[in-house]
Formats: C-alpha cells, sequence, structure tokens
C-alpha cells in the first residue's frame, strides 16, 4: 500500500482533474459562468475543499475503510444507489445544523465567496462534516462486497461533484437556453436568496417531510 503522501498527492491531482473537467465542460456549454474574479479568500477555501476530500479519501483507503478490487457493474450500482439515498439524507440534516447559529460560522465561506463557482467554495471544516457521507456506504460496500473498485470511487465522487455543480447553476438563463428542467438548481438558489428552508441538495423529499420546502 503506498504511503499516505503518496495517497493524498495521487487524490489531490484526481479532484483537481475531475473539478477542471466538470467545471470546464460545464462553461464551454455556457451552464457555468464564475461570478467575479476570484480573490485570495475564494483561491483559500476552494484549496480547503479539494485539499480535505483528498486527505480523507488517502487515510480512508490507507486505513483501510475503503478496499479497492476489480470492477464489477452490479456492486457499482448497488453502491451508487445506495450512497445516493444515504447521501440525500447525510446532506439534508447536515446542512440543515450548518445553519444553525452555532455552526454558521463554518458554513459561511459557501455562502459568502463571491469569486468562484459556489460549489467550490467550502471551508476544509464543513467539506469533513459534509463529505464524511461518503464513506459510510463506502465503507459498507467494502464488507458486504469484500471491496469497491478504483472505477466506483471516480464514479461516485465525479458523479456526486456534477450534481453538486448542477445544483449551483444560475437556473433561469440555463433553462431558457437549454430547455433544462432545473428543479434542484431551483430550489438552491432560493435557499442562497437568504431563505431558511430548502435544506436538501438533488431532491425535495426531506424537506417536504420535514415541512423546510420553501
Amino acid at each position: 500500500m503506498p504511503s499516505l503522501l503518496h495517497l493524498f498527492a495521487l487524490t489531490a491531482a484526481a479532484f483537481v482533474g475531475g473539478h477542471v473537467v466538470i467545471l470546464g465542460a460545464g462553461a464551454a456549454l455556457g451552464l457555468v459562468r464564475p461570478r467575479a474574479r476570484p480573490g485570495a479568500r475564494d483561491l483559500r477555501y476552494a484549496a480547503e475543499f479539494v485539499g480535505a476530500e483528498a486527505l480523507m479519501l488517502a487515510a480512508a483507503l490507507r486505513l483501510g475503510v475503503v478496499r479497492l478490487d476489480d470492477f464489477s457493474a452490479p456492486r457499482t450500482l448497488a453502491t451508487l444507489a445506495a450512497g445516493f439515498v444515504w447521501w440525500e439524507a447525510w446532506f439534508y440534516l447536515g446542512h440543515r445544523a450548518l445553519h444553525t447559529r452555532w455552526l454558521y460560522a463554518i458554513h459561511r465561506p459557501h455562502h459568502a465567496s463571491p469569486g468562484v463557482h459556489p460549489s467550490l467554495c467550502f471551508s476544509a471544516l464543513e467539506t469533513v462534516a459534509l463529505s464524511a457521507g461518503f464513506y459510510v456506504p463506502l465503507a459498507l460496500a467494502s464488507r458486504l462486497f469484500h471491496a469497491v473498485s478504483a472505477a466506483t470511487l471516480a464514479l461516485v465522487f465525479a458523479g456526486a461533484y456534477a450534481l453538486n455543480v448542477a445544483s449551483h447553476l444560475d437556473a433561469r438563463p440555463v433553462a431558457a437556453r437549454w430547455r433544462l428542467p432545473l428543479g434542484p438548481a431551483r430550489r438552491h438558489a432560493e435557499h442562497h436568496a437568504g431563505r431558511r428552508g430548502n435544506y436538501g441538495l438533488n431532491t425535495p423529499w426531506l424537506d417536504r417531510l420535514f415541512g423546510t420546502e420553501l
């Protein structure tokens, strides 16, 4: 097994590359536009986000929380399906907790940093709090199926980040140009407008269940 430093370098490069590809494709299609020229604080929080994600994944691999093996389509589909349901619940509860007065300082950079796409603006603490949810289904899959593949990990994290970008799109011009159904982006835009509610990211299920849908 490579050292933790080696794994961190590899996973950091993978996260940076994945973010560049997804945001670059979105920009080329006219779906993603930076809000302003990024400043030092914006770049710092983007680096905290990517660094924390890479360190968590590297540590999970090094400690055996996530075990790698050959690719299996059925195991990957099962992991993605269970992971999506779990992640929606984890994100809703964690996001709602981050909007309490005790924890909002951790979440404030995501709402306050104007210089890069909001899907990149997270403090390290917020990244750890929310992204820790990924490792429950991955660890479970590692135990039930004995291992997950590197391709499965790539799909999990690339899919999650693509959905994160999609939920932070500027919904009106994108919907008008591309005729896309952008319910998650519209709901999350209301949340970013300062209204208390719409804490879910990709689905409205838990907001409806707990009465926080706007």
